[in-house]
C-alpha cells in the first residue's frame, strides 16, 4: 500500500469512515466530514472520493434498499503503519531511533504521554 496513493481529501473521508462504529452511506460521510474538518461539500464531491476511493481499494461498497454503504477495505492501523513507514524511510533513511527522538525533539509530551512510552520501550526488552 502506497499512502500517497490518497489525496488529502480523501484521507478526510476515510478517517471519517474509520472512526465510525457503523457502515456510513453518503449523507452520513458527507455529514460527518462536513462537521470535522469544516467543509461545505456536496454530495456529488463525496461521492466522487467514495467512488476513488473504491476503485483504489481503499474501501469495500454493498447495497442495502436503495442506499450504498461504505466499509473500510484497509484497516485504518495498516494505514498509519504504512505512513509511518514510508516516513522514517524518506526522512531518516529507514533509521527508526533517528526518527522517533527527530519527533521528540518537536513535541511537548505530558507526564502521562511519557510514562506511557517509557513502558512501552520497556516492553520491548
Amino acid at each position: 500500500m502506497d499512502p500517497n496513493e490518497i489525496s488529502t481529501c480523501e484521507k478526510m473521508v476515510m478517517k471519517v469512515i474509520w472512526d465510525s462504529t457503523e457502515d456510513l452511506d453518503l449523507q452520513r460521510v458527507m455529514e460527518n466530514v462536513n462537521r470535522e474538518f469544516n467543509k461545505e461539500w456536496k454530495p456529488q464531491t463525496v461521492s466522487t472520493f467514495l467512488s476513488r476511493l473504491t476503485k483504489k481499494g481503499y474501501l469495500n461498497v454493498y447495497r442495502r434498499g436503495r442506499y450504498s454503504y461504505y466499509q473500510p477495505a484497509v484497516a485504518k492501523t495498516d494505514y498509519k503503519m504504512s505512513t509511518v513507514a514510508e516516513s522514517i524511510e524518506y526522512f531518516d533513511h529507514g533509521n527508526v531511533a533517528a526518527f522517533v527522538c527527530g519527533m521528540f525533539d518537536s513535541i511537548k509530551l505530558t507526564k502521562e504521554e511519557k510514562e506511557r512510552i517509557k513502558k512501552k520501550i520497556d516492553e520491548l526488552e
